[in-house]
């Protein structure tokens, strides 16, 4: 192991694997995380889903244990078991006492190369799954998310789609498909390890020999980058209140100006000091929720702004955020906003690293988009060198409303067009 920044160590072992430790001795316990770079934007026209459907699958068992026999090994080490699939990637994560980290490893590892994936299990958990889109598509602010990343990532691009796809994409789907997507995704040279908390970096490294693959991988599709759209998306849904976003390509996750953006998202409607919040909620009482928030994927980024209130009063509200993105194009921003915005950040960075799954996910998320993780304080030097200049310069360039999508959800998608027609340009 290599230390990448003092306490933090990097492997590589013979297999493939990644394997990254931040040891934090003062704890009891430790960690574990095992990201795999199999997201929902590797899943085939189609078969949205497909890798979410996947991991669901890894938890009803492997070729050695059933999923009862794993429930009950984590339930026995006092810990944790869960998993999570993104655009980017797919990671499972455990957290258990320190002495019990060989055996959550063999977890881990029996989860990600020898799933069971038996014909048994499809049919109950496509039930699971179906109920799961359903939550989605019954909560209006996760609906307009969705509807807003189809607008701006347009052509049909993956990053556009819904990670656990639509009823009748994850109806399609069968065991043919999950082997398949296992066998081009799950090795280990696409993996990283990642353990913080109450961790020996060079244990680690001897315990992560293990990860073999029970495969020959067949190779990693390649990715594209989606070409963003500036368009409009409506839905009607039997509510009160209509939830509106409005979403402005930035940049990806390895870019330099990112840090610049994250000043300007605290700013705009990071917190709640922020523009947004004190104008629109605070001093208006327009909205009950109103923020803003950045994303980033390995090749494109985003910075939307969300807001809920009556349909009545839609038009103020996209006028006072107008109004507020307007003004940071136009006026830096004063050195006590600016101060406050950029201690806020370094602030809730420093308290995710006293927790040692916040430095499992930092690193993680790193590892498998490709890049090596910053010193905590390089991260508070690049945010803390932000300036107000900076700020404006980034909001001319990336807060171009013609370049903004659109997606709102109200009872009456005729109405919501002719209330947005006058303020965003929809026909």
């Amino acid at each position: 192991m290599t230390e990448i920044y003092p306490g933090c160590y990097r492997g590589e072992a013979a297999s493939g694997l990644t394997v990254f430790a931040e040891p934090m001795p003062y704890l009891n316990s430790v960690s574990v995380g095992l990201w795999v770079k199999a997201g929902g934007r590797d899943d085939p026209p189609g078969k949205e889903g497909l890798a979410h459907f996947l991991e669901h699958m890894t938890f009803k068992g492997t070729e050695r244990h059933s999923a009862a026999e794993i429930a009950e090994a984590i339930d026995v080490l006092g810990g944790h078991l869960n998993a999570a699939t993104t655009n980017e990637y797919t990671f499972y994560y455990t957290e258990v006492l320190a002495g019990g980290l060989g055996a959550a490893l063999s977890i881990l590892e029996e989860l990600a190369t020898i799933p069971r994936l038996a014909a048994d299990d499809l049919a109950r958990e496509r039930v699971v799954i179906e109920e799961e889109i359903r939550t989605i598509e019954d909560s209006p602010e996760d609906v307009a998310f969705q509807l807003l990343h189809e607008a701006l990532w347009t052509g049909g691009h993956p990053l556009g789609q819904p990670v656990v796809g639509r009823v009748a994409s994850v109806a399609g789907l069968g065991l043919g498909d999950l082997r398949g997507f296992f066998r081009s995704r799950y090795a280990p040279s696409q993996m990283a390890l990642v353990a913080g908390g109450r961790v020996v970096p060079d244990e680690l490294f001897s315990l992560a020999s293990r990860f073999g693959s029970a495969h020959d991988p067949t190779g990693t599709p390649g990715r594209h980058p989606p070409q963003p759209g500036a368009g409009v998306a409506l839905a009607e849904r039997g509510i009160q209140q209509v939830h509106v976003v409005v979403g402005f390509p930035t940049v990806p996750i390895g870019s330099p100006d990112r840090y610049g953006i994250e000043v300007l998202n605290s700013l705009l409607g990071g917190g709640v000091s922020s523009r947004l919040f004190q104008r629109v909620r605070e001093e208006l009482g327009l909205v009950y929720a109103v923020f803003s928030a950045t994303s980033y994927h390995s090749d494109a980024g985003l910075l939307a702004i969300y807001a809920a209130t009556e349909e009545r009063k839609l038009p103020q509200v996209v006028d006072l955020v107008g109004g507020e993105v307007d003004a940071l194009a136009h006026c830096p921003p004063a050195p006590s906003d600016l101060s406050r915005a950029i201690q806020r950040l370094q602030n809730a960075f420093l308290l995710s690293l006293d927790d040692p799954s916040g430095r499992m996910v930092r690193l993680g998320t790193a590892a498998v988009l490709g890049r090596t993780p910053a010193a905590p304080e390089d991260v508070l030097r690049r945010l803390g060198a932000v300036t107000a200049d900076e700020i404006q310069d980034l909001a001319q360039r990336y807060l171009v409303p013609d370049r903004a999508a659109w997606a709102a959800v109200g009872p009456s998608a005729d109405r919501l067009r002719q209330l947005l027609g006058r303020h965003v340009g929809v026909a």
